[in-house]
């Protein structure tokens, strides 16, 4: 979270891009994440960080999953995250197609 708000600001006071703050609104954002112990109850607070951080750029927030895992591969245990990150995908595919159809 950190890196993406450090680098946020630093691109909207990039003089190279004028216009990113209004672009930025038009930016539909989601949020994978991913913890250990009890990561959906306590991963809660950081997805409503984010949220607070979207709604101060304008962007709206589309969408989050919050899996449960605390080596690699193992997220491959957790159905629930596993089905939300496909619902997610499809919808993810689908504003892809209806921006390059507009």
């Amino acid at each position: 979270m950190k890196n993406m708000i450090d680098r946020i600001s630093q691109a909207i006071r990039d003089q190279r891009y004028p216009n990113l703050k209004e672009h930025l609104k038009t930016v539909e954002t989601f949020v994978v994440a991913v913890g250990g112990d009890n990561p959906r109850i306590k991963g809660l607070p950081l997805i409503q960080q984010f949220k607070y951080t979207f709604d101060f750029l304008n962007m709206p927030f589309t969408g989050y999953v919050i899996g449960r895992a605390s080596k690699p591969k193992e997220i491959l245990q957790d159905k629930v995250a596993l089905s939300q990150a496909r619902l997610m995908n499809e919808q993810i595919k689908k504003l892809i197609q209806s921006r390059e159809q507009s």
